[in-house]
């Protein structure tokens, strides 16, 4: 089956045989992707009844076993040994579907406000595990996060962004594109100092 560049990048953080809650599932490609070449076990969750239609007509489709539920955001779900990934939405969104504890690992895909994601998942006690950029159309940022302070979280980059030229490129397009008082810093910046005040950026 064919999914978007997006899409296949979260699918590749995500462990072989891993439990999933893909939550604003949408289409359910990601956990039809996942169920097919990765064989996990995919909860398929929106607050949407159709979107949710829509994914039992695509699961009916490619002929495999994925669980679906109409709910708000984690609500009334079971997260023990659950990998919790969350795209295709507003940072401010995605804080308030995480604002309650939990030490799951999550995968973040957020279409803008990356910043202030990290800020807020850094003090829920986590840190960056792996994190790529990409281009599909737009640049998104997507981040695995992991529960433990093992490194602090820098609010802007992490390593895994500097040691990439590709994705150091394709966040310096990211950041250019944004307009909030967090980023306008950076707007300006030539790619050759990028990674200098990234990584000092507060």
């Amino acid at each position: 089956m064919k999914i978007s560049k997006r899409l296949k990048a979260i699918c590749d953080l995500v462990p072989e045989n891993s439990k999933v809650i893909d939550v604003g599932a949408d289409h359910a490609l990601t956990d039809i992707y996942l169920t097919k070449h990765k064989n996990c076990q995919c909860l398929a969750t929106d607050i949407s009844k159709e979107a949710i239609k829509q994914a039992l007509k695509n699961i009916d489709k490619y002929k495999v076993k994925i669980e679906t539920k109409v709910t708000n955001g984690l609500n009334d779900i079971n997260l023990k040994d659950q990998i919790i990934i969350i795209s295709g939405m507003g940072s401010h969104t995605i804080m308030e579907i995480l604002n309650k504890k939990i030490t799951n690992d999550i995968i973040i895909s957020s279409h803008k406000n990356v910043h202030l994601i990290r800020k807020f998942m850094q003090k829920k006690g986590y840190h960056i595990e792996k994190e790529i950029a990409i281009y599909d159309k737009h640049y998104y940022v997507i981040t695995y996060y992991k529960y433990g302070k093992k490194r602090k979280i820098n609010n802007v980059i992490s390593p895994f962004l500097t040691s990439n030229k590709e994705h150091m490129n394709y966040l310096f397009k990211y950041y250019q594109m944004k307009s909030d008082k967090e980023t306008k810093k950076l707007k300006k910046i030539k790619y050759k100092y990028l990674v200098k005040k990234l990584t000092n950026y507060k």
